[in-house]
């Protein structure tokens, strides 16, 4: 029995040895088929003049782009630094141009000049009617301020809101200026 039981164990390593070995062979062919598939790929060669060459093109591209990012951090600041806002542009964007509002406020000047002429000289006002009148209109001026703010289409597109308001306002004094 002893016997029969040491060729059993020993038919066992055999064949253990005999698979190993064959996972072995596989895995060498493997290799080599890799090896010979990446040295049989043609390699794009370069020379050393064309990679310095594409290195400067790409670092004076660099240079470029960052000065042209620079002039415009400068200009931005420049406009931010304006007492009214800050950055004008996108009003400025938005607004007409200074032309038409100075032939407007030259109408206007004509028909304000024709008024005074035609209606009698106001009466000036006291100290205290002023400081009222003035105060009237800050109020009235902070309570539109917040309503503009407040408004959802002011939120989402305040450009567009304000470019509206603008030809509104400049069509209700055409319509003023018509009548």
């Amino acid at each position: 029995m002893a016997k029969t039981k040491r060729n059993v164990r020993a038919k066992a390593k055999s064949m253990v040895g005999a698979a190993k070995q064959k996972a072995q062979e596989v895995q060498a062919k493997l290799r080599q088929e890799q090896l010979l598939h990446k040295t049989l790929t043609p390699k794009k060669t370069t020379t050393k003049k064309e990679k310095s060459a594409a290195k400067h093109k790409k670092l004076i591209k660099r240079f470029a782009e960052t000065r042209k990012e620079h002039k415009e951090e400068v200009a931005r600041k420049n406009r931010e630094k304006t007492k009214v806002i800050g950055d004008l542009k996108p009003l400025r964007d938005a607004l007409p141009s200074l032309q038409d509002m100075y032939k407007l406020v030259r109408i206007k000047q004509k028909d304000a000049t024709e008024q005074t002429v035609l209606t009698a000289p106001e009466i000036p006002l006291s100290a205290n009617e002023k400081i009222r009148k003035k105060r009237k209109e800050l109020v009235n001026r902070v309570k539109s301020f917040e309503k503009v703010i407040k408004d959802k289409n002011f939120k989402k597109n305040p450009r567009e809101v304000i470019a509206a308001h603008v030809r509104n306002k400049y069509e209700a004094m055409e319509d003023e200026n018509d009548e």
